[in-house]
């Protein structure tokens, strides 16, 4: 957007944009509009283009007035002092606390290194209630256990991190014990109520370097609940199973877009060991799938889930590492505790809250989905 007035981005109307502060600091605009009721994701911001947000039918210029260099720099000081020392080598991460609202705030350069830029998410300042975000029963539940594995998986960007929250914050409601997470970075802060909570940052700066790291400390430290921000490599999935395996409940994120993907992923990263695949069987309590799917008005964002309470059928299958039978297992019957994403995304195409375009694109079984539409 280098000649944003030749874009063909919308940008907001003098009504949609509530009166933005044109002229206020870069960091003033920000917090207008992370207070403000418009709806987005991510705010975006590029040196010499207008801020842009992300919602959910797509990008929005929300002026016609571009960002410039100095502004950038500006707020790269609030994000991060050091930050010029620390962008020469690759972008960073930055989770802060704006004033009134939490963010997390990726800092880049582009177009070799002539131009700044950054993504700025924004994370609500206390954990959602589980039952607002759309989560059956059967899922609240992973809330109840006091031991084994959960992996919640999907693609980018789905709110895997935002469900994690609220679960620990369920936990942190309704029991005692020692909550430790593992983020890259610390995203939504978990206030202390009968738990104690340790949230530990990945990073050469931060608490600890890697997750693999952070997962192998955490085993001395007494905890109760652990929460693995992501696993990204084999030590981290072979330390996840060892934690749920010595006692704990572990939470952990895992990059996939079904439910039979993410269990391949997770058996190829343990090694595709039969004692391995064993050992997983008999630690996970259930995969939970996410996909955010924008409204049919584009105000909004619906949640859809694919669950799997692990039954002893389906610890068989793992164990067998015959993962790809787990599909036709759901959908056989219903499976207490059990739903696939299409059965999920057919409720919000009957009640017309999602357009069926969206729907495929979510689904983890597009072809079985166009047959039952």
């Amino acid at each position: 957007m280098e000649n944003h007035l030749s874009s063909q981005i919308r940008t907001l109307s003098y009504e949609e944009n509530e009166d933005h502060p044109v002229f206020g600091t870069l960091v003033e605009q920000i917090l207008h509009l992370l207070n403000s009721r418009l709806i987005f994701s991510d705010i975006l911001i590029h040196q010499n283009s207008p801020l842009l947000l992300r919602q959910p039918k797509g990008l929005v210029a929300v002026t016609d007035s571009p960002i410039t260099r100095e502004e950038l720099e500006e707020f790269f000081e609030v994000v991060e002092p050091n930050w010029q020392e620390r962008i020469q080598d690759r972008a960073f991460d930055r989770s802060i606390d704006l004033h009134t609202a939490r963010i997390r705030a990726n800092c880049f350069t582009f177009q070799g290194k002539k131009r700044l830029g950054c993504v700025i998410r924004r994370f609500p300042k206390e954990p959602h209630p589980m039952a607002q975000l759309g989560l059956r029963a059967h899922e609240q539940k992973f809330a109840e256990l006091t031991s084994g594995l959960v992996l919640i998986i999907g693609d980018t960007c789905q709110g895997k991190s935002t469900t994690i929250a609220s679960m620990l914050d369920e936990i942190n409601k309704t029991r005692s014990g020692h909550i430790i997470t593992i983020e890259d970075p610390v995203e939504t802060l978990i206030p202390q109520r009968k738990c104690v909570i340790t949230q530990r940052e990945v990073g050469f700066d931060g608490d600890v370097e890697s997750f693999y790291l952070g997962a192998l400390d955490a085993l001395r430290e007494r905890p109760d609940v652990i929460v693995i921000g992501e696993i990204r490599d084999a030590q981290t999935a072979q330390e996840a199973l060892a934690l749920a395996e010595s006692g704990p409940l572990v939470l952990a994120t895992l990059h996939a877009r079904s439910t039979e993907l993410g269990l391949q992923k997770m058996i190829r990263l343990l090694g595709n060991s039969e004692p391995q695949q064993q050992a997983l069987a008999h630690a996970l309590r259930g995969v939970l799938c996410q996909a955010l799917l924008p409204s049919v008005e584009g105000n909004r964002y619906h949640l859809a889930t694919e669950c799997l309470t692990v039954h002893p059928e389906v610890a068989r299958m793992i164990e067998a590492a015959n993962v790809n039978a787990i599909r036709a297992w759901m959908e056989a019957q219903q499976r207490e505790g059990c739903h696939t994403m299409n059965a999920a995304l057919r409720v919000l195409l009957a009640e017309k809250k999602i357009a069926i375009e969206d729907a495929r694109h979510a689904s983890t079984d597009r072809v079985g989905l166009n047959v039952r539409v």
